[in-house]
């Protein structure tokens, strides 16, 4: 199963905008958001379009993501398949154990990295796209939609795509 993954999408419509489409052109059903949505307002566009294009959604919340309640709340009511969790959330796609962390807090971080239950870890938080292997794991981060950490006039938004058979994954910039 190939998965999409996005994150700190941050208020950034139009780039929620093209990764979505990005993933419906890949033929990618199921996506992955690592947190820092920003704002209940990109938590309600995100699941429209999504529940219009029929995507799967699980996702997280991220340090920027401070309502807590009231996207939990709209996630429980959210139109199409779309969940959200606070902190660690823990998945199966097939037979691989998948953990989704934005990666905010260095302690939880470091747990969820070295739990040898998950094959693969998807990340958030950094802005920088990275793919590594580390205790067996392969641990995901796609990125921003948003923009880099620094700040740069080079940055291109990225996402990326997992495939839970292979344990691989690709980076994807996308306009």
């Amino acid at each position: 199963m190939r998965i999409g993954v996005i994150s700190d999408t941050h208020d950034r419509l139009a780039a929620v905008d093209n990764a979505l489409e990005f993933f419906v052109a890949q033929n990618i059903t199921q996506i992955v958001h690592c947190g820092d949505w920003k704002s209940l307002t990109t938590v309600q566009y995100f699941a429209e379009r999504a529940a219009k294009l029929g995507l799967t959604v699980q996702a997280v919340l991220g340090n920027n993501d401070t309502d807590v309640t009231e996207f939990l709340n709209y996630a429980a009511v959210a139109p199409g398949n779309f969940h959200i969790s606070e902190g660690v959330l823990e998945f199966i796609a097939g037979t691989t154990h998948i953990a989704v962390y934005h990666g905010h807090h260095a302690p939880t971080l470091r747990r969820v990295k070295s739990n040898s239950n998950y094959a693969i870890v998807l990340l958030g938080h950094t802005h920088k796209p990275n793919i590594e292997s580390e205790n067996g794991r392969l641990i995901v981060n796609p990125g921003s939609t948003a923009f880099s950490i620094p700040r740069s006039r080079e940055w291109k938004p990225s996402v990326a795509i997992v495939d839970t058979d292979t344990l691989k994954a690709q980076i994807h910039f996308i306009t």
